[in-house]
């Protein structure tokens, strides 16, 4: 595959992404403090062709990094693949075309959407720890805020549908987030309308906590049989009462029973887990892969799980780690990698290489302890409790 530069992405070229109220960013793991423009009210075509836009892809062509895009070249200098590097392989047939037809100020005549990640809403039924009010709307009610967003703050809501309508017959993946997508009307509306036109063969990407299977008279194992490459990662950061603390709103039966039923009723379907790497999981990430092999709750042969560490909030950082702990848990991690070849070999090294490149921060201790005891009388928990392999910090 060839690129033009080192820091090219196919990405602001063909995709597009937007969070519940309308910002817009390069792309899911883009920072999200640098907005890149709004679709609130506004042209998406425009917005595509944007100052932001125009000079994000200039520099891309240059070889020159951008600031948005700092989670790429942070997995890259640990040695690890990136988002970034990910797109091209995925979409490397449209990287020509893409040089092509850019013009000298960054613009773009003409788009097509190949790859769609939009957040219709921020409703979700959870309160996860490494989450906030933009993404969850159980977090703004905790807040007593009153921001849930229906895409776009509901201004607007079937115009902006009505905007990228007419990109859903080129568009090749559909990724859906939240919130939590499976409670989305939108979402529901896109696959009835690939249903109905033809377009099964398309991919469909979720990220999603597990907890609903219905939702109104929508069965989604029910549609989602009609797709033929239907990818799933399950929001999981642990098992148990530990998984219930992490992402608050948790049932964790109800978690395998969905899970099961999935593999049960609907065996095409790609179900892996996405889990956050953060100070609450690092310690007990193995007996989590355990749990979730020896339960059968994941295709043992084809397990692949996707661990990211945690970008934020700070006070659940790796960096709470002692330079003892870290050099613990990497040897415990390595040794347990060398049973499991493959997939998850290959997802653990990245884990491995992301805590080489971390440095204890103890004045993390106090916010940890701040922050976490706030949130424990606030929703009747005990981390310490809960995690007594944590106790030093809970002191």
């Amino acid at each position: 595959m060839t690129v033009p530069s080192k820091t090219f992405c196919i990405l602001p070229w063909i995709h597009l992404y937007s969070n519940p109220d309308g910002t817009v960013l390069p792309c899911c793991v883009g920072d999200y403090k640098q907005s890149m423009g709004n679709v609130q009210g506004s042209d998406i075509n425009k917005v595509f062709n944007n100052d932001n836009f125009k000079e994000m892809r200039k520099n891309m062509l240059a070889g020159k990094r951008c600031s948005q895009c700092s989670a790429c070249y942070r997995d890259e200098d640990a040695g690890n693949s990136s988002f970034r590097k990910h797109s091209n392989e995925q979409f490397e047939k449209y990287i020509d075309d893409a040089i092509k037809n850019t013009n000298a100020d960054g613009t773009l005549d003409s788009f097509q959407l190949r790859y769609l990640d939009i957040r219709w809403s921020n409703i979700c039924n959870f309160k996860c720890r490494s989450c906030g009010p933009l993404y969850s709307s159980s977090w703004a009610t905790e807040h007593k805020q009153k921001n849930v967003y229906t895409f776009a703050g509901g201004i607007n809501n079937d115009d902006l549908y009505e905007q990228f309508l007419p990109h859903f017959d080129t568009i090749e993946e559909f990724y859906f987030a939240g919130g939590e997508p499976l409670l989305t009307d939108k979402h529901y509306d896109i696959l009835e309308y690939l249903i109905e036109h033809n377009r099964t063969d398309v991919k469909l990407r979720y990220n999603t906590n597990m907890s609903v299977l219905k939702y109104k008279s929508k069965n989604v194992l029910e549609l989602w049989k009609k797709f033929s490459n239907v990818y799933i990662g399950a929001s999981l950061d642990s098992w148990g009462p530990r998984a219930e603390y992490i992402r608050h709103g948790t049932e964790w039966k109800t978690i395998e029973n969905n899970l099961k039923k999935i593999k049960d009723e609907a065996p095409h379907i790609h179900l892996q887990t996405n889990t956050v790497v953060s100070i609450l999981n690092i310690k007990t990430l193995t007996q989590f892969i355990d749990y979730m092999l020896t339960n059968n709750l994941v295709d043992v042969k084809n397990y692949n799980p996707h661990f990211y560490n945690i970008m934020n909030p700070d006070f659940l950082s790796l960096s709470l780690l002692t330079d003892e702990e870290r050099k613990e848990v990497i040897d415990t991690i390595q040794e347990y990698s060398i049973i499991h070849k493959g997939n998850i070999e290959y997802s653990l090294k990245a884990v491995i290489n992301g805590l080489k490149t971390i440095k204890h921060d103890p004045s993390l201790k106090q916010l940890f302890k701040k922050e976490i005891s706030y949130y424990d009388i606030l929703r009747n928990e005990n981390g310490a409790n809960t995690f007594p392999e944590l106790g030093e910090l809970f002191k």
